[in-house]
């Protein structure tokens, strides 16, 4: 009975820690980059000369994304190399592009990791819209739905 309880235990903990880790809000600081706001993010978008990532999951892209962003699907909870290739292999060759990283919002880790394994990589304009779409959506600002590229 005490081995149950103690199973019992360690299950609780473990899925705890599991639950507290994704609801945590992502880092407020990027080293080597730079944080922006909704209100930043849309001010660049206006200039028209960034390229915008949503490393969200194309379902997710699909439901809702800001107008030009392209969908580049970057997990980073796994620290496999094929992973990081992957996306940084559909980076732009020129290291100086200014992109802006974003995913769902504050508890957005995923493009929190994108952004640094982009500028690990060696890119030095990379802006991460802590906020992610949902601040974007919050405030009132363009949303494109579907997948098709313009």
């Amino acid at each position: 009975m005490f081995r149950n309880l103690l199973i019992c235990l360690v299950i609780l903990i473990v899925a705890g820690s599991v639950a507290s880790a994704t609801d945590r809000p992502a880092p407020e600081r990027l080293k080597g980059g730079i944080v922006i706001s909704a209100d930043g993010a849309k001010a660049i978008h206006d200039v028209g000369e960034a390229l915008f990532i949503d490393v969200r999951n194309p379902i997710n892209y699909g439901r809702g994304h800001i107008p030009s962003a392209v969908s580049m699907s970057f997990d980073g909870s796994r620290e496999e190399a094929a992973e990081k290739k992957e996306f940084l292999d559909q980076l732009p060759e020129k290291k100086n592009t200014l992109i802006v990283i974003y995913s769902h919002g504050p508890t957005g880790i995923k493009s929190y990791r994108a952004a640094l394994c982009a500028i690990e990589a060696g890119y030095r304009q990379i802006h991460w819209m802590r906020e992610g779409l949902k601040g974007w959506e919050e405030k009132g600002y363009p949303v494109k739905y579907g997948t098709e590229r313009e």
